[in-house]
C-alpha cells in the first residue's frame, strides 16, 4: 500500500504522497514518509521525539463517558445477580454471592488475568519470533516518539485477515496478522500508534471494567433475543413471547403511574435499549481521538493513505447496507467520517 511500490500498486492503492495538505507561511509542510517496501525492518524516523511523558493511561472524556453509560448495564447486572442469588441461597448466603460478584471486577485487575483474557477471551496469541522481531522494531519506533519505555507494554497477533488493531485493558497491544504481514513499516507504526492513543485515553480499562459488569444484564438481554429469534420461526410461540414482554413493560407502567412511584421502573426496564446509542456514540469519538493521537506522532498522513485504501476495499459498504440503525450502535465512525476528521486536523495543524 505503499507509495513506493511503483506499478504493482492494486488498483485504487493510495499512497500518503497522493495527499498533500496546504503549506503553512513559513515554509513548512509535511514531512515524507520513508520510501520504504512492505515487510522491511528499517524504522527510520527523522522526527523528533517528544518530551518524555507517563506510561500509564489518562482518563479521556470518551472514556470518563464509558463508564458513566456502563452504570446502567451495572444496575441491570445487579438485579440479574441478585434475583439468581435470591433464587440459589437465603439469607447471608445469597447477599454473599451478590458482594462476591461485585469484588470480581478487581480480578480484571490482576496481571495474570490480563494474559488468560488475551489468550481465551480475545482469542490472541504471542507472535513469532519474526513477527516479533517486526513488531518490536515498529513500536520501538512509535514509543520514541513520546520517550516511554516500549517493554511497558505486551504485544499480541490476532489471527485475522483484516487490517486492524486491538488495545486490551492493562498493558496489552494487538495488531493482526495481515496488517503485520502486509503493511509497510510506516502503516504498522501508525496502527500501533492508535492503539497507543486507546491506551493513552485510558479507553481499554473504562471498556472492560464497563464489559465486566455488564456481563450479567448482557446475557440476560441475549436470551432475550434468542428466544425471539426461535419464536420469529414459529409464528404463535413469537406472539405469544411479545404478548408477555409488552404485558411486562405494559404492567410496570401502570404500577409506576399507579402508585406514584414516578417511571423509574420503566426507565430501567428500557436501558439495555436506550444506554447503547450514546454508548456507541463515545465510542467512535474515543476512535477518532486515537486516530488524532497517530497524528500528533507524525502518522497522520500514513493512516489517512491506509484509510483511503480500506475505502477502495469497499469498508463501508455493510455499514451502509446495514442503514441508520447500523449507523446508530455502530462502536467505530465511518471510514470516510476517519478520512474527513484526519484531513482538517492535518490541514489545520500543518503537518
Amino acid at each position: 500500500m505503499s507509495g513506493s511500490d511503483g506499478p504493482d500498486d492494486k488498483p485504487g492503492s493510495f499512497s500518503p504522497d497522493d495527499w498533500q495538505p496546504p503549506r503553512r507561511q513559513d515554509g513548512g509542510g509535511a514531512p515524507d514518509a520513508p520510501d520504504l517496501a512492505p515487510g522491511s525492518f528499517s524504522s527510520a524516523d527523522p522526527r523528533p521525539p517528544m518530551p518524555a511523558t507517563s506510561q500509564g493511561p489518562r482518563m479521556s472524556v470518551p472514556s470518563a463517558a464509558e463508564l458513566l453509560l456502563g452504570l446502567p448495564w451495572a444496575l441491570w447486572s445487579f438485579g440479574v445477580v441478585a434475583w439468581i442469588a435470591a433464587l440459589l441461597f437465603d439469607g447471608v448466603w445469597a447477599v454473599l454471592l451478590v458482594v462476591l460478584w461485585i469484588l470480581s471486577g478487581l480480578v480484571i485487575f490482576w496481571a495474570p488475568m490480563e494474559d488468560y483474557l488475551a489468550k481465551y477471551l480475545f482469542r490472541l496469541r504471542r507472535p513469532t519470533a519474526l513477527e516479533q522481531q517486526k513488531l518490536e522494531i515498529a513500536w520501538r519506533a512509535v514509543c520514541s516518539r513520546l520517550n516511554i519505555n516500549p517493554q511497558y507494554y505486551k504485544l499480541w497477533v490476532e489471527e485475522s485477515d483484516s487490517i486492524n488493531g486491538f488495545a486490551m485493558a492493562g498493558r496489552s497491544i494487538a495488531v493482526t496478522r495481515w496488517a503485520l504481514n502486509v503493511l509497510s513499516p510506516r502503516q504498522l507504526q501508525a496502527v500501533l500508534a492508535h492503539e497507543l492513543g486507546h491506551h493513552r485515553g485510558g479507553h481499554p480499562w473504562a471498556g472492560l471494567v464497563a464489559f465486566w459488569y455488564a456481563l450479567p444484564g448482557r446475557a440476560l438481554v441475549a436470551l432475550v433475543r434468542s428466544a425471539f429469534r426461535r419464536a420469529a420461526q414459529v409464528p404463535a410461540l413469537g406472539c405469544l413471547i411479545g404478548a408477555v414482554v409488552f404485558l411486562g413493560l405494559g404492567g410496570l407502567f401502570l404500577n409506576s403511574l399507579w402508585f406514584h412511584h414516578g417511571f423509574g421502573w420503566v426507565f430501567y426496564s428500557m436501558l439495555p435499549i436506550i444506554v447503547p446509542i450514546p454508548l456507541a456514540w463515545f465510542s467512535r469519538r474515543g476512535e477518532l481521538m486515537a486516530d488524532q493521537v497517530a497524528a500528533q506522532l507524525g502518522y497522520g498522513r500514513d493512516t489517512v493513505a491506509m484509510l483511503y485504501d480500506l475505502q477502495a476495499q469497499g469498508e463501508d459498504v455493510a455499514r451502509r447496507a446495514a442503514g441508520w440503525r447500523g449507523a446508530l450502535y455502530s462502536t467505530h465512525p465511518s471510514v470516510a467520517d476517519r478520512i474527513t476528521a484526519l484531513e482538517r486536523y492535518l490541514q489545520s495543524s500543518g503537518s
